[in-house]
């Protein structure tokens, strides 16, 4: 039997996540009467600074990424209760949701693997 690690899963789903999150805030952001390239480059940065380490596995990044997601789902929550954005604003708190949960799961998933090796 082949074993996979424990954390591999969560991984793949928060970096899909994280990726869905920025692709949707370029879409709403492009599509907006108030675009501003200046604002679509500020939101993106943080999640983008991230994406490195998520695709090497590093247990820090994902450890900040959560801390951003708060911040996304914050704004989510925030959006859904403007007139006519609910969707945008359904659909970011749930990205992010999604990802806050999978990181966590990801990073105990790696604590234990990693305190199992030593």
């Amino acid at each position: 039997m082949i074993q996979v690690h424990a954390g591999k899963i969560p991984a793949a789903i928060t970096t899909v996540c994280t990726g869905l999150l920025m692709v949707m805030l370029v879409f709403f952001n492009i599509s907006s009467e108030a675009f501003n390239p200046v604002i679509l480059v500020a939101v993106l940065i943080p999640p983008a600074l991230t994406v490195p380490g998520l695709l090497k596995g590093v247990s820090r990044s994902y450890q900040w990424l959560c801390f951003i997601a708060l911040f996304y789902m914050t704004h989510g929550i925030l959006l859904a209760f403007t007139p006519g954005r609910l969707v945008p604003g359904l659909i970011e708190t749930s990205l992010c949701l999604t990802m806050f949960f999978s990181a966590i799961i990801f990073i105990r998933a790696r604590r234990r693997h990693d305190q199992g090796a030593h």
